[in-house]
């Protein structure tokens, strides 16, 4: 009867110590998740602000260069857009904590296909609510010379996390944008394409 009660006990306590380190597990990443969107929003400022164009190739982000912005108004998001010189997936996962990141192609409204990268965070933030969007929605991206571009979502697909066809460039004399987003878990990718207007 002793060894039960003591088994219950440590059972008990277990399930404390258990419950501890989620809680504290959860409330790291929400923390670690406002400091992210305060950052994005400290230099979403500063980008909206700046008058000079020169000065907009200066901004970084946790040490990414920032290369332009994606604004996408039906969802209410707006985040900078973060350089990293790789197209190894594995080296993305450290930027893609803090921001938007540039996954494939070339500058931000170049003609051709510009993939961009980020988190489907579940408190909607980053890439999150981009389920809610629709074939028609417009995604807006601003370069670094200030200049705006409207994009309509032509196409959405959910995808392997290895399909690479995604970043194909359909007509290099076209403007397009890719969004690409985890979904199922990390399982598969949520893709959005648009096309200038």
């Amino acid at each position: 009867m002793k060894n039960k009660v003591y088994m219950y006990k440590v059972i008990y306590i277990l399930l404390i110590i258990a419950l501890i380190v989620v809680v504290i597990l959860i409330a790291g990443k929400e923390l670690t998740s406002r400091n992210n969107e305060k950052l994005n929003k400290e230099v979403l400022s500063e980008f909206n602000n700046i008058t000079d164009t020169n000065q907009i190739g200066e901004l970084t982000l946790n040490g990414y260069d920032v290369i332009g912005k994606v604004k996408i108004p039906k969802i209410n998001i707006e985040y900078p857009i973060l350089n990293i010189e790789t197209s190894n997936p594995e080296e993305t996962k450290v930027p893609m904590r803090y921001g938007i990141v540039k996954y494939w192609g070339g500058n931000v409204n170049d003609y051709g296909n510009l993939s961009i990268a980020g988190h489907n965070n579940y408190n909607g933030t980053m890439f999150g609510k981009t389920k809610k969007l629709e074939i028609g929605d417009i995604v807006e991206l601003t370069d670094l010379t200030n200049k705006t571009i409207q994009y309509k979502i032509y196409d959405i697909f959910v995808t392997d996390p290895n399909d690479v066809s995604i970043l194909k460039t359909e007509d290099e004399t076209v403007r397009e944008v890719t969004l690409i987003t985890c979904t199922n878990g990390n399982k598969e990718r949520l893709i959005l394409k648009a096309r200038e207007i």
